[in-house]
């Protein structure tokens, strides 16, 4: 799946600073996104979690109804790219609107990955009333869907532990001699580029700091963790007292491709 801040072009990178011993214990990764992470590290034992309740449940039926959830995916795959140009953007308005409108189902699932290959950019975002809310990005065509890459997926997501939880919650599991990798919605570069709105409930600076304080108690604890963010002064600040690395990364979620080069990041680390 296509996610703001995903890090598949640079999992590889981020492996390198990885603790040697990364493996020897239970892997956390509790701002899920597009599971990048997991997916190139293929962990043994792994509990994953996020905060998007229609993300996990997504990942869910993707673990346990595969093949079902390809086949309504496909079905609306057809039926995007069978329909004339002039009504894409009123039928991707439906699937929205439906999206909002249900618990979670398969079907419900279904819409999500739709929602996510259709919307602009590849973007989650919900208002104050906790409703998606991206615009179309005017695809002319659905994206290529292939089942053997669901059921690899639904196989290495086998007994992981999936939970709709806050990031601290999830963290508080962790014991001497396990690893998380947190990715968390980063802190703005520009008055641009805020991500706040990914959840009704935001994540504000007061979030970034209490992530912060957790990494030091964590480290207390011999749980060690790494966590992404963006190169600024802030960043520096509120993650003071913590190992910090400078990387370069594609930033791919800008409005206008040109603002769609390379930026710097930082690995932040309590090891």
């Amino acid at each position: 799946m296509k996610w703001a801040g995903g890090k598949r072009h640079i999992a590889s990178t981020l492996e390198t600073h990885l603790p040697s011993d990364w493996a020897k214990g239970m892997f956390y990764e509790p701002f899920l996104g597009g599971a990048a992470m997991f997916f190139h590290l293929e962990p043994k034992k792994a509990t994953l979690s996020d905060v998007n309740a229609a993300l996990i449940a997504f990942y869910r039926d993707l673990r346990d109804h595969p093949e079902e959830l390809f086949s309504g995916i496909s079905n609306l795959a057809n039926h995007f790219d069978a329909m004339d140009e002039g009504l894409k953007t009123d039928f991707y308005l439906q699937l929205r609107e439906e999206f909002n409108s249900l618990t979670p189902t398969t079907r419900k699932s279904e819409l999500f990955y739709a929602l996510n290959k259709l919307c602009f950019n590849g973007l989650y975002r919900e208002n104050s009333k906790g409703k998606f809310n991206v615009p179309f990005g005017k695809k002319k065509s659905f994206p290529i869907l292939s089942l053997p890459d669901f059921l690899e997926a639904a196989d290495r997501l086998m007994d992981v532990k999936l939970e709709t939880s806050d990031f601290e919650h999830t963290a508080r599991q962790a014991r001497a001699g396990d690893f998380i990798y947190f990715d968390p919605p980063y802190i703005p570069i520009d008055s641009t580029s805020n991500f706040t709105s990914y959840s009704s409930g935001g994540f504000d600076l007061s979030s970034q700091e209490r992530l912060a304080s957790l990494m030091k108690t964590l480290r207390d604890n011999g749980v060690k963790a790494m966590l992404s963010n963006s190169s600024t002064p802030l960043t520096v600040e509120t993650y003071s007292g913590l190992r910090q690395v400078a990387i370069s990364a594609p930033r791919m979620v800008s409005a206008k491709s040109s603002g769609r080069g390379r930026i710097d990041e930082l690995i932040i680390m309590n090891y």
